[in-house]
């Protein structure tokens, strides 16, 4: 189905995120060396976002750049993050042997991630920017998406759903989480200058933009713990952000609830949170649609008949969004089964190429179960989130292990340790959505705890006088170096005392302490004592 006629689009309005600076216009024509000292050139700009623009660009740096360019620049200042972030993604997940390895491994010709082409940093008018090269593509879902009365048709769903699934499935399996899927960032392969030609559901999809991409894994390939980060909450396109993002962490089951809240919305036109025309005020506080997506995930039936109605309501997606419900925080979700939900109706052969093969989605051998009327295989049960229980190995092992009879110590020492450990791990209960995580310990400095007094004081309508004691600790130092500073201060207190008592003098805080009281001694005796001599010095601290 072709998008309906749309007319030519200007370039909005650029506005700076809060925080960050847009980069200065660059003409056409601009040379743009990358790291690996391969040169681009720049054309027409063609999109512009909260932290920078996108122009058209090629490797033939001795034409101009037309309007059938193949590639595209994406340039920000250096001060800005979000292009650090989406440049490393590429740099060391979504290089063009990276996606090819992944693809054979899958017998799929293709899968809808960006291939990195270049990036580095240019110097324009005395300011440094940091740039990306990128193939370029047609147009955005979202754009389909409104252009046609906000609704998809069913095959157009299923098309993007499984593309996107296989995507993710990628971006989970280098360890990272895009964090922003929606449909601006869902572009169509540009097949024709003309957008009214493609033909959607045989057209591959990508996934771009990934300025928020996560990593969920840490140095040692181990996922992060669930915790509530304030810093991050409520991170990525607040109509789509899932539950975990509202506590600022991000995981693969986030994802995969954000794409859901995407295909309810392509199937149904909006989403319960959103207004009626769609979308969500300016001023919408995150907390209250956060507080939504809980009360209509604890019931997926609830959330159904808000978004369908009483009637109609697609078996496909309901399934989808139990699923989710059902995942923890660290488990792998079980990707094919997702794709099965919508892959009816779809030719794969031309959507993906000759290579595809339906064993990746068990089709066959769920065909030939149903023929010979067997039991349905159902998947292995993920332990701790990564391993799989074969069933040819842990089914009998534990059944010796649990069983009195014919029990021989042989058979179980001749396996390995870790399958038993495998076998007898407990995945740790946990709730689906864990409760935000205590905020940990800070240690404040001199100048935070002050400043914190100050408020109080403030607060309280007192004020705090002004200390007798003259301390002339600096107040940066932590306690250990307090503690040595107090030694080395009690040992100079010792010494001065100690020669003073050598010279004839009473050891005192200042020469004007002494002085005042040389001159209340006076007083008192007015008969003239005998002064040390002038080689004597008094020594005070």
């Amino acid at each position: 189905m072709a998008p309906k006629r749309m007319a030519e689009e200007s370039i909005p309005q650029r506005v700076a995120a809060y925080g960050c600076r847009l980069p200065e216009k660059l003409p056409p024509g601009e040379i743009l060396t990358d790291i690996t000292k391969k040169s681009w050139r720049i054309g027409e700009p063609i999109g512009s976002g909260g932290f920078g623009d996108v122009y058209l660009a090629s490797s033939d740096i001795k034409k101009p750049v037309g309007q059938k360019a193949k590639y595209v620049i994406k340039i920000e200042p250096h001060n800005n993050g979000p292009l650090f972030v989406e440049m490393n993604f590429y740099i060391r997940a979504a290089k063009a042997e990276m996606i090819e390895d992944w693809c054979e491994s899958q017998n799929l010709r293709q899968v809808g991630i960006p291939t990195y082409e270049g990036s580095g940093s240019h110097h324009f008018n005395g300011a440094r920017y940091r740039f990306l090269v990128i193939p370029r593509y047609g147009i955005d879902v979202d754009k389909i998406f409104r252009s046609n009365g906000r609704k998809l048709s069913k095959k157009i769903i299923s098309s993007l759903s499984v593309q996107m699934l296989y995507a993710l499935e990628y971006i989970h399996s280098k360890g990272y989480a895009h964090s922003d899927v929606k449909g601006c960032n869902i572009l169509l392969k540009k097949t024709s200058r003309d957008n009214n030609n493609i033909d959607i559901e045989k057209t591959p999809a990508y996934l771009v933009d990934y300025g928020l991409a996560y990593r969920f894994r840490n140095s040692n390939n181990v996922h992060k713990p669930f915790e509530h980060d304030e810093r991050r909450a409520h991170e990525g396109t607040l109509v789509y952000t899932c539950r975990d993002a509202h506590h600022g962490t991000h995981s693969r089951r986030g994802d995969l609830e954000t794409l859901g809240y995407n295909i309810l919305q392509w199937m149904c036109g909006r989403l319960p949170w959103e207004q009626e025309e769609g979308d969500l005020p300016a001023n919408t506080d995150p907390e209250k649609i956060h507080e939504q997506k809980e009360y209509y995930m604890k019931n997926i039936d609830l959330f159904m008949k808000k978004c369908f109605g009483t009637k109609n309501i697609p078996e496909n997606i309901s399934n989808y969004m139990k699923y989710i419900v059902s995942l923890k925080f660290e488990t792998r979700p079980d990707y094919s089964y997702l794709r099965s939900l919508f892959r009816e109706n779809l030719n794969f052969q031309k959507l993906f190429g000759k290579r595809f093969s339906y064993a990746n989605e068990n089709s066959v051998v769920f065909a030939a179960q149903k023929s010979l009327n067997l039991p349905e295989r159902r998947p292995c049960k993920p332990v701790n989130g990564e391993m799989r229980i074969t069933r040819s190995t842990s089914q009998p092992l534990l059944q010796r292990m649990n069983s009195d009879e014919d029990f021989s110590w042989e058979s179980v020492l001749a396996c390995h340790p870790d399958k038993i450990a495998r076998i007898t791990a407990q995945i740790p209960p946990s709730s689906l959505t864990p409760p935000p995580s205590p905020t940990p310990p800070c240690i404040p400095t001199y100048a935070m705890l002050a400043v914190m007094q100050k408020m109080k004081d403030r607060q309280n309508g007192t004020i705090k006088q002004k200390s007798s004691n003259n301390d002339l600790r600096p107040r940066w130092m932590t306690p250990a170096m307090e503690e040595i500073y107090e030694r080395k201060f009690a040992s100079n207190v010792a010494i001065i005392q100690e020669l003073n008592a050598k010279l004839g003098y009473r050891a005192t805080r200042s020469r004007t302490a002494q002085k005042r009281k040389n001159n209340q001694t006076a007083r008192k005796a007015p008969q003239t004592e005998s002064k040390p001599s002038s080689k004597k010095r008094k020594l005070s601290y």
